[in-house]
This record gives structure tokens, C-alpha cells and sequence, in this order.
């Protein structure tokens, strides 16, 4: 047994490390081959009261997975680090203010009146979401894996109350049009169920499980846990990739690069914000790198679901959630380049589920 679980893990650290062709190709065929995926957007199962549809299962199934493979006393442990996991979440939960705002100042400024609209709406569902569990790879060191851990926990947990209460916050602070903030608003009414059934309660449940499930059986389930968060990943990314294709067949070069650079730039604003939230902390290397992921790795598969859901109106919304998904990657690597260690097995194992 003790060697199937090594092999089951060396088989998650493999696939981990090739995530990025990998993700890259669930675009390409969404590209080339999006039939599947748009049917399988168009299926949905009822379930007390809630409507999942593939993109909603397959993200109960990465979160579920997630919190699985956290430890029992884990997070919990995190109480000895207080000032980052608040700081970090606190900053997390701020960066919408700051970024859904300057975006549509930013395109108004420019004069892109049309586009606005979809976009700031865009900006803000990225930062209003959960704090990927993605974040944690990219974390060595035992401590700073703890209190980002908690704050990824967090979070989502309480993503149900928080993110509909910024969107409708942002709703009346965004600098547009009546259209935005009713986009925002439409969103925010429909994100608190999707985030009770598809986010909250796969985390609790995924905890719970792992709390009471024996040593023998969870040993044995352990090595298995990334494989099946990573294959959910992979087809909610392509699933939800689809939805995209339209817009490239029909919009004009212009308009992709639009969006493009509105997810790089966003991305690279989040990240900004919580470095110099760090620095204006004074928190050490570690401390500051988890802020710093806090506030730019957002959860972007809640994104995409909450924008073909929620949005459907809006596919260079998708866009533009599908490239911040993609820099945010790219930017990790950088935020912890400096005074935090390669990523272990342990931290790959605890936190590579959701992209």
C-alpha cells in the first residue's frame, strides 16, 4: 500500500508540473473541438433546489478534493500566525475596490464606452472571488503553506456572504453606466447559490471528510484526490473555454486584444496591490508572498462559472477571466521568486487543486 500511495503521488507531482500544456490545450480544443463542451454547458442537474451544470460539479468536485487533502489541525494552526492570514484575506477581500474601479475609469477615460461595460463587470467577479488553492503551491516553507492555507479556507467558506455583498457594493461604486452596475448586481444575486452548493460546501464537507474518515481508508484515498481535482480542472476549463469561441470567430482582432490585455493588465495590478500592501505591513519575505497571492491569485474557476451563468450576455467577460487565469500563473512564479523556496511535494500535494 505504502507503495501505491508513492506511486499515486509521483503521478500527481508529474501531471502538476505539465498543468501548463495541459491547460493549454483544453483552449486549444475548446478551439478546435467546442461541441462537447457547449452541449455539456447546456446540461444541468437539480439538486435540493440548486442547478448544477457540469461547470457547477466539476467545481464541487476540485474543492472537494482540495479540502480533502488538507490535515486534520491544519488550518487550524494557523491561529499562531493572525497578522498574515488577516492581512491577507483582509486585502483580498479589499483589491475589488481597487481594481474593478480603475479598469472602468481606465476604458471610460479612453473613450471605449461599449466595451466597458462587460469588462469592469468582468474585473470585478475576478477579485470578488475566492483565493485560489492554487496559491499554495507556490509556498515551501511549512509556516507560510499554514496561514495561506487559512485564508484560501476562509476564503471560500465565507464566500457566499462576501462575494455578493462586494459585487452589490461595486455595483454602486463602479464609475459607469446604470447597464454595469445592473450586470453586477444580476451577478451577484445569482453567485450565492452557486457559491453555497459548488464552493462552501464541498470545503466543509471535504474537511469533515477528512476528519472522519479513518487513517487506513484516507491513506488510501489521499494519492487519488489530486488526480480527480485535476482532471475536474481540466474539463471545467475546457467546458467552460467554449463559451468563449464565439467571440474570436466573430470579433475583430482588436477586440481580443482588448480583452487580453485588460485580464494581463488586472493580474498584474492585483499583484501590485499586494506587494505594497506587504511593504506598507512590513511583514518578512514569507508573510508578504502570501499576502501577496492572497490578493492576485483569484479563484478563476468560480469566475468563469458565475460569468457563463450569471452573464451569458457577456462572453468577452469569459475572456478576460480566461487570461487573468493564465497571467496569474505566470506572476506567482515572480511574487515568490525572491525569499521563498521551491515548492515541495508536501505543498504541491496540500494545495494544487483549484486554478
Amino acid at each position: 500500500m505504502p507503495a501505491r500511495s508513492a506511486r499515486g503521488g509521483r503521478l500527481s507531482v508529474w501531471i502538476h508540473r505539465r498543468l501548463g500544456p495541459a491547460v493549454l490545450l483544453c483552449y486549444l480544443l475548446a478551439l478546435l473541438v467546442p461541441g462537447p463542451g457547449t452541449r455539456l454547458r447546456g446540461t444541468a442537474l437539480g439538486l435540493f433546489g440548486l442547478r448544477l451544470d457540469a461547470s457547477a460539479l466539476a467545481l464541487f468536485l476540485i474543492l472537494f478534493a482540495a479540502a480533502f487533502q488538507v490535515p486534520p489541525g491544519r488550518a487550524l494552526a494557523a491561529v499562531r500566525q493572525p497578522k498574515t492570514v488577516l492581512a491577507g484575506l483582509a486585502a483580498h477581500l479589499l483589491t475589488a475596490f481597487a481594481l474593478a474601479p480603475a479598469t472602468a475609469l481606465v476604458m471610460y477615460g479612453t473613450g471605449l464606452r461599449g466595451p466597458a461595460d462587460g469588462l469592469s463587470a468582468a474585473v470585478a467577479l475576478i477579485a470578488a472571488a475566492p483565493v485560489a488553492a492554487a496559491a499554495t503551491v507556490w509556498i515551501g516553507r511549512d509556516g507560510e503553506v499554514t496561514a495561506l492555507l487559512a485564508v484560501v479556507l476562509l476564503s471560500a467558506l465565507l464566500s457566499p456572504l462576501t462575494m455578493p455583498t462586494t459585487l452589490g457594493l461595486l455595483g454602486h461604486v463602479l464609475p459607469s453606466a446604470g447597464h454595469t452596475r445592473a450586470l453586477v448586481d444580476s451577478a451577484a444575486g445569482q453567485a450565492r447559490a452557486l457559491l453555497t452548493g459548488a464552493v462552501a460546501l464541498p470545503c466543509a464537507l471535504g474537511l469533515l471528510a477528512r476528519r472522519c474518515v479513518p487513517a487506513a481508508v484516507s491513506g488510501r484515498l489521499l494519492p487519488g484526490a489530486p488526480l480527480v481535482a485535476i482532471a475536474a480542472m481540466l474539463a471545467l476549463t475546457y467546458v467552460n473555454a467554449t463559451a468563449a469561441v464565439p467571440v474570436l470567430h466573430r470579433e475583430p482582432w482588436t477586440v481580443v486584444a482588448l480583452c487580453a490585455a485588460v485580464g494581463w493588465g488586472v493580474c498584474r495590478l492585483a499583484f501590485l496591490v499586494g506587494s505594497l500592501t506587504a511593504r506598507a505591513l512590513r511583514l518578512p519575505p514569507g508573510a508578504g508572498a502570501t499576502v501577496t497571492l492572497a490578493c492576485g491569485m483569484s479563484n478563476v474557476s468560480v469566475s468563469t462559472v458565475i460569468v457563463v451563468q450569471a452573464l451569458p450576455g457577456q462572453p468577452h467577460a469569459l475572456l478576460v477571466v480566461l487570461v487573468y487565469g493564465l497571467t496569474q500563473k505566470v506572476s506567482a512564479r515572480r511574487a515568490v521568486a525572491k525569499g521563498v523556496a521551491v515548492p515541495s511535494y508536501r505543498a504541491v500535494g496540500e494545495g494544487r487543486a483549484v486554478r
